[in-house]
């Protein structure tokens, strides 16, 4: 999976709703992360820092957040692909409602 390529209007000169910016920017988090030149993976370091930098609302309200990423082995060598990436995102998020 490569970089998400979407752009501020799509070719039907439509803006992007709010979920497709999300959506991207969650995309582009990843691969910003993924810095040790795996652009297509991510160590629990750099998921640490990710969420961390990211998600500190999130994290400070998820520790199951934590406890996955220390489940996910050797912090610098371990590799995270996007999919389980987005499946731990997805699952942190369950646990958090906006209040109004």
């Amino acid at each position: 999976m490569g970089q998400c390529h979407c752009h501020k209007k799509r070719k039907d000169s439509q803006e992007l709703t709010d979920v497709e910016r999300a959506i991207e920017i969650v995309i582009n988090n990843f691969h910003r992360y993924a810095v040790k030149g795996r652009k297509e993976c991510l160590t629990p370091n750099e998921l640490r820092d990710l969420v961390v930098q990211q998600l500190p609302q999130l994290s400070q309200h998820v520790c199951s957040l934590d406890e996955k990423i220390e489940c996910l082995g050797d912090p610098d060598e371990a590799k995270l692909e996007f999919g389980e990436y987005w499946a731990i995102i997805g699952e942190a998020a369950k646990g958090c409602r906006v209040k109004k």
